[in-house]
């Protein structure tokens, strides 16, 4: 009986920290902590990646919108310079998104996604998704499982 208590008042508070989000995209990280793997480009730097085009599934450009947007903001840089390469419909194994942050915990269930890649300067970063609103950063990515079709 106190497990399903524990798993309910889990559930319950994981329900209640991500529907209460006012800005889905990762925020906990102050922006001058983050390590980037390339330096914002110079003046004469106009270089535009080459891009995917958007798909048509309106959710799915908000959360490409939204990734763009961070990694634009993380790299002061306009969001034009930023580039798709890859999106990918996954199912993470857990509610971390595959991207756990370290002193957190996670529901174990499996949660369905998608693993957007993006490029800019010819460097790749990895967001991870859910399906609905959230979208992470995730600089040391796990492979997902990919759905069976």
């Amino acid at each position: 009986m106190r497990i399903v208590v524990s798993l309910i008042i889990i559930l319950w508070v994981f329900a209640f920290s991500v529907g209460c989000q006012a800005n889905p995209v990762d925020t906990e990280t102050p922006l001058e902590n983050i390590s980037s793997p390339v330096s914002p480009p110079t003046e004469n730097t106009t270089q535009v990646p080459s891009s995917l085009p958007l798909p048509d599934d309106a959710g799915l450009r908000d959360l490409i919108e939204k990734a763009k947007t961070d990694l634009a903001q993380r790299l002061s840089i306009p969001i034009n310079q930023i580039g798709l390469l890859d999106v990918t419909e996954v199912e993470w194994s857990d509610s971390s998104l595959d991207c756990p942050q370290p002193g957190m915990a996670y529901l174990q269930v499996i949660t369905p996604g998608y693993r957007i890649v993006l490029e800019v300067n010819a460097q790749v970063y990895e967001y991870h998704s859910n399906r609905d609103a959230y979208v992470i950063y995730c600089e040391n990515s796990v492979h997902p499982f990919l759905p069976k079709p």
